[in-house]
């Protein structure tokens, strides 16, 4: 097939004959740019399955090409043909309903041979193919997020082969929770999907922030050192016991007293200002505890009827609760059974047992 294109293309050059159709060959300029190819290549169609393939392929490698329906009877199917590709690819790839703006047409012949120019105009703000990530797998997506969280980027464009129903806003606040040294404000989350059904999709995210770039990673800068910190404070022969009674002793002594206060830098707050809730105490406290690789989760609840947020953390094999506003109040670090905790309520099927 390669051969055989480029022997027209010879030919059509030899011969001085173009396909004249205001002068132009198809042409494909991905995201309004000037093509950088030099040749424009040739594609022989035979049929309608290779016209959408081809087609589909100029739409996300940007290529440019000249398609000449060479074993079409009449120039009414060929016609027939492309429209009806057009319209499927607009619907049914993801990279046209991400990317293109345009799709559009024209007939002539170069030669004797029927002939199509193609013209494809793109958005001007899509991201270009090459920096469309592919994933398989919701492992490789979860990998994906964390890592533009921590680069504190404003979304990601995900192209899915299978695409999994995902509740990414779930997933951006998990692992926020998570991992609170590496973000320092949970983005608000968009989500579009292109073309809205199907199972090949491109998942746009946008995080939306109210704090700069600049300004996160300054933050992320500041904070850092202190879980480096925390870390060196529990380094060494200790005890789990002993780490989580440290690493208490680290977060709650840094203050002598703390401002009880919702942020939307909660790590940031805590550890620099001295200005969280529960929400910051116990997501940090874990974060600190999971790095010297004591099992600590944050639960959430209520604690007398209003909303509240505290831990549970494994010590030599056993779970137990640990309520850092609660230890405050009562003046030192307390950790207690299931039983004992008479006043919270939570959802007993999603944490370990502490019996």
């Amino acid at each position: 097939m390669k051969m055989t294109a480029l022997l027209i293309a010879l030919c059509v050059l030899l011969s001085g004959c173009g396909l004249w159709m205001n002068g132009s060959y198809s042409k494909v300029v991905p995201h309004t740019e000037p093509s950088k190819q030099e040749a424009k290549p040739v594609i022989a169609i035979s049929g309608y399955d290779q016209l959408k393939k081809e087609l589909a392929a100029a739409v996300e490698d940007g290529e440019t090409a000249l398609m000449l329906f060479m074993q079409y009877p009449v120039e009414v199917i060929a016609r027939e043909d492309l429209k009806r590709a057009v319209k499927d690819i607009k619907k049914s790839n993801p990279f046209a309903a991400y990317a293109v703006k345009e799709i559009e047409y024209e007939f002539g012949t170069t030669g004797a041979q029927k002939a199509a120019s193609v013209q494809i105009t793109y958005f001007e703000n899509r991201v270009q193919a090459d920096k469309i990530l592919r994933v398989e797998s919701l492992a490789q997506v979860e990998e994906l997020v964390a890592q533009r969280l921590k680069d504190c980027a404003a979304g990601l464009v995900l192209h899915f082969e299978h695409q999994e129903q995902v509740d990414y806003a779930q997933m951006v606040a998990d692992y926020a929770l998570q991992y609170p040294q590496h973000v320092m404000e949970t983005p608000e989350v968009a989500v579009s999907l292109y073309p809205e059904q199907g199972e090949k999709q491109i998942v746009e995210l946008k995080f939306a922030y109210r704090t700069s770039r600049e300004e996160l990673r300054a933050l992320q800068n500041k904070v850092e050192p202190v879980f480096s910190s925390a870390a060196q404070y529990v380094a060494g022969e200790w005890s789990e016991t002993e780490k989580a009674e440290r690493l208490y002793a680290f977060l709650m002594d840094r203050y002598s007293s703390y401002h009880i206060q919702t942020s939307i830098t909660p790590a940031y707050s805590l550890l620099l200002h001295g200005v969280g809730d529960g929400n910051a105490f116990a997501a940090v406290y874990a974060a600190m505890c999971r790095q010297a690789e004591v099992d600590c989760r944050v639960v959430t609840g209520t604690r007398m009827g209003q909303p509240w947020v505290w831990n549970v953390l494994q010590i030599d094999g056993v779970y137990y609760h640990l309520d850092l506003l609660r230890c405050d109040e009562t003046g030192g670090f307390a950790c207690f059974t299931g039983d004992k905790m008479t006043d919270y309520v939570w959802d007993y099927a999603l944490y370990p047992s502490a019996s």
